[in-house]
C-alpha cells in the first residue's frame, strides 16, 4: 500500500482557532489528532480514565473515585467500546488510524506536567478510546438524565403505595401520571403494585467530584436555520457546563485540497467536526431527549432470573477495579434478556426478589457508526448528503442542516429501541413481548426538508410526527424554541446581525406566562407589581429577574413539598440534582394549564393561593435590589485543580456573571449539584450565511489546556462581553 502524503501546515488564528492546510483527508486527520493531543491531552486523558473506571488506579484512590469507577465499570462502555472496533469497515479504520497516530505522536513528544505530579503516564491512544469518548458523551448527562427521571418516577410510585388511605394512593398515582403528559397513562394497577415490590439499587455518583467536569453534558442547546431570504442562514449555540477551563470544544479551520474548506468545532479525542460550516453545507445539533433507556422488572430466584416460565443463568461479566491504596475489588455484572441487573456488583450472589434491570440502546452499539458518520460529513455536498450522515449518529440529537443551494432540513438521530410501551415506567422483563424487539434504522427517524414557513428551530423541545416512530416522552419545555420562532416570524429580514442578537436574547417566556396567567394575584402584592412592570429580561444588571427566581423556587418547593415529594425530597431534587433544571416544563404544566387542575387542586382559588403564598414569602425573604449578575455567577475553574490553587497563578476566572436563565434563548442556568456549582450556558456560538464565506463564532475558553499558553483563555473576554470573532472558511486568515 502506498504511503499516504501526511504533509500539512498549521497556524493559530486569534489565539483560538487551529488552522490546518493539507493535501488529503489522511493528512488532516493525522494533524487533527496531533494537535488534539498537543493542546488538549489532559482533557482527553481525564475523560478516558473516568470512562474506563480507572481513577482509583491512576489518579486518586478515595471512596468518591471508587464510586465513579464502580459505576463506569457497571455501565461497561470501555468493555463494549473495545468490542465495537471490529464493526469498523476497512476504509474508516484506515482513516481512524491516521487520527490515532497523530495523538500518539503528541503523547510521545510530551505529556502534561499535571500527570507527572500525580505519577501518571498516559498510555497510547487507541481507536477504542475514541469510541469510548463517544459513548461517554452519549450517556453521562444525556441518556443518564432520562434514567434519573425514570428512577424518580419509580420511587414516587413506591412512595404512593405507602400511604394509608387507598383513595390517597390512587390520587397520588394520578398526579404522577399527569406529569408525563400521556406517557404514563397506560400503566396498570397491577404494574403499580409490582413496582412497589422492586428493590432499587442507586449507585452513588458523587457529582461533587471535580473529575466529572471532564464529561461534556450537551443537555440543552439552540439552533435555527432560515431560507426566507432565498439562501440559507444558520445559527447554533450548544449549551453545556462552562464553569471550567479549558473550553470543552476545540475550534478548527481545515483547508483540504480537492475536498474542501471547513470551519467548526471538534471534540478532543474524536476526529472530524461535530458542528460547523463547509463550502457547501452547515450542520449543528441540540440534544434530542430521545428515550434510549428503559427499566425492566426482573424476578430472581436461586441466583437465576425468570424469562417466561423458565429460570436462566445470568450472563456474567467480571471486572477488576485496581486501587492505589486499598485491595483491588472484583465486581460482577449480570445480564438478562431485557438488560443489566441493577444490584450491588460487589456481591457474588444475590437474594431472591424483584429487581430492576436497565437497558441502554448504545451500550453495545452505535459508536463505530457514529465515527464513520462524523468523518463522512467531510464529503457532504448538500442537505441530502447530510441526512445520510447524521442518520447514523448514535447520540440523541436534533440536527439542523443547510446548504449553499438554499436548502434547510431537520433530522433526528439516536438509537431508538422498538418497544411495546412508553418507556417511562418499568414493565416485566420476563415476558418476551415487553423487551426490546430491535432498533429503528436511522433513516426511519423523523426528518424533513424545506418547510413552507422557511424556518426550522430546535431547543430540546418535543419534536414528533405521527408518521414517524415516537422517540420522546420527557422533553424540555418549549419556551426557548417558542421565543426563537417568535423573533424569526416577527422580523423576516433575516441576516447575520439579527441572528447574533437573537443568541443574546434574555427575554423569558416562562416568566411572562406566569405573570400574565396570574396577573390578578401579582397585582395585589408589592413584589408582584414590580414583576408586572418588569420587561421579563434576565440581563445581568436586572434586579426583578432575581425576584422572579426567588418566587419561582419558593412556589415549586412549597407545592411539591405539599403534594408530591415531601419537603426533604423536594429540597434534595432542587439543591442536589438537575431534575428541576432539565424537566421544569413538566412541572410548569400544573400551574400554566387547566387540563389537569382536577388532579392537583380543589378549585382555582387553591392554585392562586400557592402563587399568593410564594409572592408573600418572596416579599419577606428575597433581596429587593440584588442584580441578577450578583446571583447568577460562577467561577471558571481548571478541570483538574478545581479552584484549589492561589488566584495569582491564573488557572481560574472568578465572578463570571451569566445573563439569561433556564428558559431564555441565551440559557444561563446556574445551580448547585452535590455541593458544587454547575451550569448550562452557551459553550460555542456560530452564525453563518451561505451567501458568503464568513463565519462568526465565540468560545468560553481558548485553544489549549496549558495554563501558561497564550491560548488558554484567549476567547473568554469576547464570550463574557457578547462579542464574536470573524473568520472565513476559505484558505487564509
Amino acid at each position: 500500500m502506498e504511503k499516504p502524503n501526511l504533509d500539512y501546515t498549521s497556524d493559530v488564528l486569534d489565539n483560538v482557532t487551529r488552522q490546518i492546510s493539507c493535501e488529503s483527508v489522511n493528512s488532516f486527520l493525522f494533524a487533527q489528532g496531533y494537535y488534539h493531543g498537543k493542546d488538549r491531552l489532559m482533557q482527553m486523558e481525564m475523560l478516558r480514565l473516568i470512562a474506563q473506571g480507572r481513577l482509583c488506579e491512576c489518579i486518586k484512590d478515595s471512596e468518591e473515585t471508587f464510586a465513579i469507577d464502580k459505576y463506569m465499570r457497571e455501565l461497561g462502555i470501555n468493555h463494549y467500546a473495545k468490542e465495537e472496533v471490529q464493526n469498523i469497515d476497512e476504509e474508516t479504520n484506515s482513516l481512524l488510524t491516521h487520527y490515532v497516530d497523530g495523538i500518539n505522536k503528541a503523547i510521545h513528544e510530551a505529556y502534561p506536567f499535571e500527570f507527572k505530579i500525580l505519577g501518571h503516564k498516559p498510555s497510547a491512544w487507541t481507536i477504542s478510546d475514541t469510541i469510548l469518548t463517544i459513548k461517554a458523551m452519549s450517556f453521562l448527562g444525556l441518556a443518564q438524565g432520562q434514567q434519573d427521571l425514570e428512577k424518580l418516577i419509580i420511587q414516587l410510585l413506591q412512595n404512593a403505595q405507602k400511604l394509608d388511605d387507598k383513595n390517597d394512593q390512587q390520587t397520588q398515582v394520578e398526579r404522577i401520571k399527569s406529569l408525563a403528559k400521556g406517557a404514563l397513562d397506560t400503566i396498570t394497577d397491577s404494574e403499580v403494585n409490582l413496582v412497589n415490590k422492586v428493590r432499587i439499587y442507586n449507585p452513588l455518583i458523587p457529582e461533587s467530584y471535580k473529575f466529572l467536569k471532564n464529561i461534556p453534558k450537551i443537555q440543552a442547546s439552540n439552533n435555527w436555520v432560515s431560507n426566507m431570504q432565498g439562501h440559507a442562514i444558520h445559527a447554533c449555540d450548544p449549551h453545556l457546563e462552562c464553569n471550567r477551563l479549558p473550553a470543552i470544544w476545540y475550534e478548527m479551520k481545515a483547508n483540504i485540497k480537492n475536498v474542501g474548506n471547513f470551519f467548526g468545532i471538534s471534540m478532543p479525542g474524536v476526529p472530524g467536526f461535530v458542528m460547523g460550516r463547509s463550502d457547501d453545507t452547515a450542520f449543528s445539533f441540540t440534544y434530542g431527549f430521545m428515550d434510549m433507556v428503559d427499566h425492566f422488572i426482573e424476578e430472581v430466584r436461586d441466583n437465576k432470573y425468570r424469562f417466561e416460565s423458565n429460570l436462566f443463568d445470568f450472563k456474567i461479566r467480571r471486572d477488576l477495579i485496581k486501587r492505589k491504596k486499598k485491595e483491588d475489588v472484583e465486581i460482577y455484572m449480570r445480564e438478562t434478556h431485557a438488560g443489566f441487573l441493577e444490584v450491588n456488583s460487589e456481591l457474588e450472589s444475590i437474594t431472591d426478589g424483584h429487581y430492576l434491570s436497565m437497558a441502554w440502546s448504545c451500550r453495545k452499539r452505535g459508536g463505530a457508526k457514529t465515527l464513520k458518520a462524523i468523518i463522512d460529513l467531510l464529503y457532504a455536498k448538500n442537505v441530502d448528503d447530510l441526512f445520510a450522515c447524521v442518520s447514523n449518529v448514535a447520540i440523541s440529537c436534533n440536527w439542523l442542516l443547510s446548504d449553499s443551494s438554499g436548502n434547510i432540513g431537520y433530522h433526528q438521530s439516536g438509537v431508538l429501541p422498538k418497544r411495546a410501551h412508553s418507556g417511562l415506567y418499568p414493565v416485566e422483563g420476563y415476558f418476551k413481548q415487553n423487551i426490546w424487539q430491535g432498533y429503528h434504522e436511522g433513516n426511519q427517524l423523523y426528518h424533513y426538508k424545506n418547510p413552507d414557513i422557511k424556518i426550522i428551530a430546535t431547543a430540546n423541545n418535543r419534536i414528533q410526527h405521527e408518521q414517524f416512530p415516537t422517540a420522546i416522552n420527557a422533553p424540555m419545555a418549549s419556551y426557548r424554541k417558542d421565543r426563537i420562532e417568535e423573533l424569526l416570524i416577527g422580523n423576516k429580514d433575516h441576516n447575520v446581525e439579527m441572528f447574533k442578537k437573537m443568541q443574546s436574547d434574555t427575554f423569558s417566556r416562562q416568566a411572562d406566562l406566569y405573570i400574565n396567567v396570574f396577573h390578578s394575584v401579582f397585582e395585589k402584592n408589592e413584589i408582584g407589581q414590580r414583576l408586572i412592570n418588569w420587561k421579563r429580561n434576565y440581563d445581568v444588571d436586572n434586579c426583578e429577574a432575581t425576584l422572579f427566581e426567588d418566587f419561582y423556587r419558593t412556589l415549586l418547593k412549597d407545592f411539591f413539598s405539599d403534594h408530591l415529594l415531601g419537603e426533604q425530597v423536594t429540597t434534595y431534587c432542587m439543591d442536589e440534582t438537575s431534575i428541576i433544571a432539565d424537566f421544569y416544563g413538566l412541572f410548569d404544566r400544573i400551574f400554566l394549564t387547566n387540563d389537569i387542575d382536577h388532579i392537583w387542586f380543589k378549585d382555582k382559588k387553591e392554585k392562586e393561593h400557592y402563587i399568593q403564598k410564594a409572592l408573600e414569602k418572596s416579599q419577606l425573604q428575597a433581596p429587593k435590589n440584588m442584580r441578577w449578575g450578583d446571583k447568577n455567577r460562577y467561577k471558571m475553574k481548571h478541570i483538574l485543580f478545581d479552584g484549589k490553587l492561589p488566584a495569582f497563578l491564573g488557572f481560574d476566572i472568578d465572578n463570571v456573571e451569566i445573563p439569561g436563565n433556564r428558559s431564555t434563548i441565551t440559557q444561563g442556568a446556574v445551580y448547585e449539584a452535590h455541593g458544587r456549582t454547575t451550569s448550562f450556558v452557551p459553550s460555542w456560538k456560530m452564525v453563518t450565511d451561505h451567501n458568503q464565506a464568513d463565519v462568526y463564532t465565540v468560545l468560553p475558553g481558548g485553544l489549549s489546556d496549558r495554563r501558561f499558553s497564550n491560548n488558554y483563555k484567549s476567547d473568554v473576554s469576547n464570550w463574557i462581553n457578547g462579542l464574536y470573532r470573524h473568520n472565513v472558511i476559505t484558505n487564509g486568515k
